[in-house]
């Protein structure tokens, strides 16, 4: 292994340390203000069609932002993981309430007799909400060590703009970026908001 993935494992498992230590009643509070600012921002406004990650444990939680996409007549989807193929699948869902479950690892997901039905074309969404455990200032993201959402946006939904939750504690000045590692358009944390222009 080399020293830059040594280096990512080790500042993946101090981050999410830190997050796992910061106060549930905090957690909640800058997830509500992380998700009002991306709901008011017009390039997410503008997006009918949407996938949205599932929180888990100590993550930005996305349920508020879920429902709220569902009020405004957006399609939402949210990530189905299919181990075997080292593939996400985009499904649509009514209600969060009703239609998750626990999945891959926990994760809420589609409940099973909603995937076939309902799945959505990667090449019809416009914006995808990631998580992560490590941000920097320049767009890379340091998922969980899995590379799901790399190959689905790099592979099945290269036309959508990519944004990712984080808590300020979240994001450090530069990570040790790999070729593999797709970049951020947008980023939104309880504090501020950055955007990453594409190179043409």
């Amino acid at each position: 292994m080399g020293d830059e993935q040594v280096e990512r494992q080790q500042l993946r498992r101090r981050m999410l340390a830190e997050r796992m230590g910061l106060a549930l009643a905090d957690r909640q509070q800058m997830s509500e203000q992380i998700v009002h600012t991306l709901t008011a921002l017009p390039i997410f406004q503008q997006h009918r069609t949407v996938l949205i990650y599932c929180s888990y444990r100590s993550e930005v939680g996305t349920l508020v932002l879920l429902q709220r996409c569902l009020e405004a007549g957006k399609t939402v989807c949210v990530p189905q993981t299919v181990p075997a193929d080292f593939r996400l699948l985009a499904v649509a869902i009514d209600d969060p309430l009703i239609d998750l479950g626990p999945g891959y690892l926990g994760i809420p997901e589609p409940l099973p007799h909603l995937v076939e039905r309902r799945e959505v074309g990667a090449d019809r969404l416009e914006a995808v909400v990631v998580p992560g455990a490590v941000f920097d200032r320049n767009g890379n993201r340091l998922g969980y060590g899995g590379g799901y959402y790399d190959r689905f946006l790099a592979r099945e939904a290269p036309q959508a703009v990519r944004i990712g939750l984080a808590y300020s504690g979240q994001v450090v000045r530069t990570l040790p970026a790999l070729p593999h590692d797709v970049p951020l358009d947008l980023l939104v944390t309880e504090n501020e908001v950055l955007t990453w222009k594409r190179p043409s």
